[in-house]
């Protein structure tokens, strides 16, 4: 979708650069037209639920503000995990078993809901399947990592994760001081404009109506339709899938979603290609990793020898294009693998997350013609497809059972308009506690 009403997140972007793919040539809408679903937004939400609403046979229209993948979708870090932001364990501690079971379901729902896509439009070139690590910042943590292993043992029968010790995250990791690991080898990495350029592609050539460049500036539902307005043209829709997650623009649809989350900027940096015994001595063997600080640190080996590394810089996004703005987030890197010897930094970007209170993406519905799948909070390149599949089967009219991502935890942040001194506290906060915590773990 287009722009923020915030801030514009802007900077060098890797996955645009490196892509082999070329941009699908889509156009933008001219005039009106008329469809049974329009979904609005053209990331991974938008693009699942317009392949599922093809797929069933329905005649949908999908319109991006901008070019596909140009807001959160594109600019992710990428990293295909399999956990929701609270542990197994404490799902099962504030939802019940029964709950936290069926959550479990529906990530790996969404593990194969992702899967089918990349199969579906041949983008395995663009999924990077080496397992996903969770290392352990502090004892306490790696505790916690230890009982969600023992809740998947028990209540869902699972025993593919792997618990690693010290002595084992550090040459699973390529990094010292982290307490012990969770091992997933589900888990990977997503080369995100790849596989959404595929997508696209790939419906665009099978006839499916898809626009770029065509923004939806206004939502009208009436009692028969519900009428979209783009610069250019008006769509007379059924039903209006709304997939526009952080970048939704504030007072687009009644009540305003917008409010149910906060924009967050999530920073991203890849360094120039490493040297091979370097790069090798990082996550070995294709793995992702992110870590279990409050303000978490992701990173990666691309393609190339490469190092991407992600985590919180400029939250608010006002300064992406100024490198001096990741001045914190490099020093991050530098101290967590110092084996790079003053590494070159040959892309930063940023891009928005929305974050909703409960932690939770939802989908759910706002009347009788409106639908939304939103509120990822950095975790939507897994349920995003899932979300987006639900989204479109509620649009047909086929009722879904969501449990925690459905619509009741979707409620507006209190005093949203003080949300950017609010984060910028909180960040301060966070990033205090992450390195007194780090401090104390060091402790002998």
């Amino acid at each position: 979708m287009g722009s923020n009403s915030d801030a514009s997140s802007e900077g060098a972007d890797f996955w645009n650069a490196s892509a082999g793919r070329p941009l699908p040539d889509l156009p933008a809408l001219k005039g009106d037209l008329e469809c049974e679903v329009a979904v609005v937004g053209g990331g991974f939400s938008g693009l699942s639920a317009a392949h599922h609403l093809a797929e069933a046979g329905a005649d949908v229209a999908l319109f991006e503000g901008d070019m596909i993948g140009r807001g959160a979708s594109g600019r992710t870090a990428g990293m295909a995990g399999t956990r929701y932001k609270k542990g197994w364990a404490a799902l099962a501690a504030a939802y019940g078993n029964e709950e936290a079971r069926r959550l479990h379901a529906m990530m790996n729902e969404a593990l194969d809901t992702l899967r089918g896509l990349v199969s579906r439009y041949g983008a395995e070139d663009a999924l990077q399947v080496g397992g996903q690590l969770i290392p352990a910042h502090t004892p306490e943590a790696f505790e916690a990592l230890a009982a969600d292993a023992e809740w998947l043992r028990r209540e869902v029968g699972e025993e593919v994760v792997e618990l690693l010790d010290a002595d084992a995250t550090e040459r699973a990791v390529g990094a010292r001081g982290y307490r012990g690991a969770w091992f997933d080898p589900r888990g990977g990495g997503l080369q995100p404009v790849e596989f959404l350029r595929a997508v696209a592609g790939g419906m665009h050539a099978a006839g499916r109506r898809l626009f770029c460049k065509s923004p939806v500036t206004s939502i009208e539902e009436r009692a028969d339709a519900v009428i979209l307005t783009t610069p250019a043209g008006r769509v007379r829709a059924g039903q209006v899938i709304l997939a526009t997650n952080a970048y939704t623009p504030r007072g687009l649809v009644a009540p305003d979603v917008s409010r149910r989350m906060v924009p967050v900027a999530s920073s991203i940096l890849v360094t120039a290609p490493l040297s091979r015994n370097v790069a090798a001595s990082i996550l070995p063997g294709g793995r992702v990793a992110s870590d279990t600080k409050r303000l978490l640190h992701a990173y990666r080996i691309l393609p190339g020898d490469r190092l991407l590394f992600s985590g919180r810089a400029d939250i608010t996004g006002r300064r992406a294009s100024d490198p001096a703005s990741y001045a914190e987030l490099e020093k991050c890197l530098r101290d967590t693998f110092p084996q790079i010897t003053e590494p070159q930094i040959d892309y930063r970007w940023s891009g928005f997350v929305g974050v909703t209170r409960d932690g939770f993406p939802h989908v759910g519905r706002l009347g009788k013609r409106l639908v939304y799948a939103m509120g990822y909070g950095g975790r939507g390149v897994v349920l995003s497809h899932l979300l987006g599949r639900y989204a479109a089967a509620m649009a047909l009219g086929t009722p879904v059972e969501a449990g925690p991502l459905g619509a009741r935890g979707f409620v507006p942040w209190p005093f949203h308009g003080l949300r950017i001194p609010a984060m910028q506290a909180m960040t301060w906060l966070y990033m205090h506690q992450d390195r007194r915590d780090v401090a104390r773990a060091l402790r002998p």
